[in-house]
């Protein structure tokens, strides 16, 4: 007999007001040794639309996504790794209150540049994973 999964964890409450508005996860960037291998299982096996791409970058996203790629693969030397993470947010103007919040709680925030990615606000969650925030 299966050992029986501990219940679930109650859902925390929600914050009904919010210092800005996280839509959805974005994008996620992924440090692989075999770049072309990673690029045709990402295209070939999973189905993923190759948006760009140059020796050393190739820029994804699936079939619906509307923005420019989703998923980000990055030639690297050492072993398999994720660079960060992408959350959006809501409206451009999200971004200026969330540096505000970031700058009020003393949570290291700054503007950064990323390809094909807009303004972007780059920030590290409490397990130190950089995360970009875009619109």
């Amino acid at each position: 007999m299966p050992p029986v999964p501990p219940p679930a964890r109650p859902l925390p409450p929600l914050v009904p007001d919010p210092p800005f508005d996280i839509t959805r996860a974005s994008h996620v960037s992924l440090a692989v040794k075999d770049l072309g291998a990673a690029r045709d299982f990402y295209a070939a096996v999973a189905g993923l639309v190759v948006t760009a791409e140059d020796r050393d970058t190739v820029y994804l996203r699936g079939i619906e996504e509307i923005c420019h790629h989703s998923l980000v693969l990055r030639r690297a030397e050492g072993p398999a790794t994720c660079d960060f993470i992408g959350l959006r947010v809501r409206r451009e103007s999200d971004l200026e209150e969330a540096k505000a919040h970031f700058d009020r709680s003393g949570t290291r925030a700054t503007w950064i540049d990323r390809p094909f990615q807009g303004r972007t606000l780059l920030v590290e969650d409490g397990a130190r994973i950089p995360i970009d925030l875009c619109a």
